[in-house]
């Protein structure tokens, strides 16, 4: 198991954090070169901030921000559509890169991830300072990224470290010098403590990660239980929280929203955004072999305001025939006519593995079993050609929506790149045998 045994070079300070600086946004300047150094936002398609760049967040524009409420504070600001698909390969050209280094990698989110380093000095031959700056060289130099490195002797320390010189920095925290970090951490900025929790610390007069591991084990316990108990053993040096190696392959829900401009009131175009996000949601569903028992949505106003509900379904299924139809029936019980709407989600509940599931002997029909068979068809399709190359029919009342800027396609959607079908993106393809 990674992290057992000590590391005769790097000893127990072996947990590597690598945190994307400016993750979404940096993508988005990694594929178009001319947008480095410029003020760049992500969500016009939503007409709401999804993320900044540090040049943007400089300028005072951050994430939740309004678009004309940004282009106030910063009239020469950069406004491109999110573009989810190159950020999740661009996150996992980030984990390869990382896994030159060390095969024991935790993907943590699209733009973190932790790694240990237990066992690999004599492989790598090259100090805890090296590896973080040859790995912030490599992702620089191959995928026009900056990322934040964290080295110490747990998650918890590692994950403070990379925040500690962002962007484009690294920190290496050895057991002799983590009361040097408390010391000037204050305790909300630690990963794990959330506000109810910082608010009994500060109440006890616990203002720092320093004084708070000076805190009596008891009490601590007593306090914040055993999750706030645990990251206080991880700041104190032990290595409670592991490694997660394995991929995520279990859910409890899964959704899919849309924001669409302009806003509409129009509740055929209404219904068929929402049949859109339902067709989304089912066919991520069936990417992940997983089946839904309930299905609900969501329809916001204008105004931010909005109304939901769900339903359960007879069984468990991922076949959009078996659940649009309900979505059908909230969107006439949550739909209110002369309104006007500007976004929808559905999402989907219940969730269990498709081989975990108890079969019933009289729901595998033939209509389910070729109902089955075609989304299937329909998914490799999609696949083959992009999404959206066939479509249920409630879809097609789509064309009927006034068109708006948000809507354009972005240039790049005419590349295409390794791990992608139908485009490809300007990702770097330089590739090294190894960090040395």
């Amino acid at each position: 198991m990674a992290g057992t045994a000590m590391d005769e070079i790097y000893r127990d300070c072996t947990i590597l954090h690598v945190d994307a600086d400016g993750f979404f946004a940096g993508v988005e300047q990694a594929l178009n070169p001319s947008l480095r150094g410029r003020p760049v936002v992500t969500g016009a398609e939503r007409g709401i901030i999804a993320a900044a760049s540090y040049e943007a967040r400089a300028l005072g524009v951050k994430r939740g921000l309004q678009l004309h409420e940004a282009r106030q504070k910063c009239p020469e600001l950069v406004v491109v559509p999110s573009d989810y698909e190159a950020y999740s390969l661009y996150s996992r050209r980030l984990y390869e890169v990382l896994r030159r280094f060390t095969p024991h990698v935790e993907e943590y989110s699209i733009d973190e991830a932790f790694a240990d380093l237990s066992g690999c000095s004599g492989v790598l031959g090259m100090s805890l300072e090296e590896v973080a700056s040859q790995l912030r060289r490599a992702v620089r130099c191959e995928m026009g990224l900056t990322v934040s490195v964290g080295v110490s002797l747990t998650k918890t320390l590692a994950k403070l470290c990379s925040k500690f010189r962002k962007p484009d920095g690294q920190t290496i925290l050895r057991r002799e010098h983590v009361p040097m970090m408390l010391r000037r951490t204050a305790i909300d900025k630690i990963w794990g403590i959330g506000k109810s929790s910082v608010a009994r610390l500060q109440q006890r007069g616990i203002g720092s990660g320093e004084e708070f591991v000076k805190m009596e084990p008891g009490e601590v316990l007593r306090l914040l239980h055993k999750p706030g108990f645990d990251t206080w053993r991880e700041l104190c040096g032990s290595r409670v929280f592991p490694l997660s190696l394995n991929p995520k392959c279990s859910y409890d829900s899964m959704m899919k929203g849309h924001t669409f401009a302009p806003p509409s009131s129009d509740g055929v175009l209404i219904f068929a955004e929402a049949a859109k996000n339902g067709a989304a949601a089912l066919a991520k569903l069936r990417r992940h072999r997983h089946l839904a028992k309930e299905v609900g949505l969501y329809l916001r106003r204008k105004d931010y305001s909005g109304a939901g509900g769900s339903l359960g379904l007879p069984l468990y299924t991922a076949v959009d025939s078996e659940v649009i139809p309900f979505v059908r029936q909230l969107f006439e019980a949550l739909y209110v006519p002369g309104e006007t709407y500007r976004s929808t989600m559905v999402w989907l509940g219940g969730l269990v593995a498709e081989e975990g599931r108890q079969l019933d002997l009289f729901e595998e029909t033939a209509q389910r079993q070729c109902e089955a068979k075609l989304s299937k068809v329909v998914d490799g399709i999609n696949t083959r050609f992009g999404q959206g190359s066939v479509i249920p029919a409630a879809m097609l009342d789509l064309a009927s929506k006034e068109w708006h800027p948000r809507d354009a396609t972005p240039e790049r959607y005419g590349r295409l790149l390794r791990g992608e079908l139908v485009r490809r993106l300007a990702i770097p393809r330089v590739t090294l045998s190894n960090p040395v």
